[in-house]
């Protein structure tokens, strides 16, 4: 797994908070004594838990030693845990367990979703949203240019790093073992950006890590400006100079 860096995360923080809020308050669980936030980030997300749930013990993990840091430095009184999603299986259960865009980077999700299930609380909810971006023309444009001869041994394992699936794949996977029912729904949010250079800054903050990590810094410029370049006519400039940048997202929550 790559680094993260937080502030390159971060420079999109309300953009990557709003799902989190939709998300929360979707869950019908309305006074949960035990949340847990898995990938919880630099704690964006957190808060947000915090905020709809004040009165719980409510605990932000993720296995990015960066991430936590952040986490612990913005938010000092609350609990944050360095470890692994798949810690949970040992472990206590919670009325909710909730991850915003975090489980698209573990594997297995036909295995991954009813190992969390079993650890939410009976009468609790498992509560997820995943990008489901994969066919924009900035997430074609990359692989179309990792894929090129001059990046294609370079960049190798990039992208089987990211799990993605249709909607469909999680209702089959979710329905028969969400014993109290299911909610699935999916939103396409429109970001408004200041150029064509600030989604290949939304692109850092998250996808493109695995590839910064294989790349020195002057290869990084130009698989960047590559990419730029390639999806660049698919994004038009507005009428007030920006740029609509439309993120596709999946969200369910499965009730037990």
């Amino acid at each position: 797994m790559a680094t993260w860096d937080p502030r390159q995360y971060l420079r999109f923080r309300n953009e990557r908070t709003q799902p989190s809020i939709d998300l929360a308050a979707k869950v019908k669980i309305e006074n949960p004594s035990t949340v847990i936030d898995i990938g919880c980030g630099p704690g964006n997300s957190t808060h947000v838990l915090f905020q709809r749930w004040p009165n719980a013990k409510i605990i932000g993990l993720d296995s990015s030693s960066e991430m936590i840091e952040q986490a612990k430095k913005t938010y000092p009184n609350q609990e944050w845990l360095l470890a692994n999603a798949s810690r949970l299986e040992s472990g206590p259960t919670y009325d909710v367990v909730f991850s915003n865009a975090a489980l698209q980077w573990i594997p297995d999700h036909n295995l991954l979703l009813p190992r969390l299930l079993q650890t939410v609380s009976s009468g609790g909810a498992l509560a997820v949203q995943v990008p489901a971006n994969d066919q924009s023309p900035l997430h074609k444009a990359l692989v179309s240019v990792s894929s090129r001869k001059k990046w294609s041994e370079l960049t190798a394992g990039c992208e089987q790093q990211l799990s993605q699936h249709a909607m469909e794949y999680y209702y089959n996977v979710l329905y028969p073992i969400a014993t109290s029912g299911l909610d699935l729904w999916e939103t396409t949010y429109y970001h408004v950006l200041s150029s064509h250079e600030a989604l290949i800054e939304w692109f850092k903050g998250t996808r493109l890590r695995p590839y910064m990590e294989k790349l020195s810094h002057s290869e990084d410029k130009e698989f960047m400006d590559e990419i730029l370049a390639e999806c660049r006519q698919a994004y038009e400039v507005q009428g007030d100079g920006n740029v609509l940048f439309p993120f596709r997202r999946i969200f369910f929550v499965a009730y037990k």
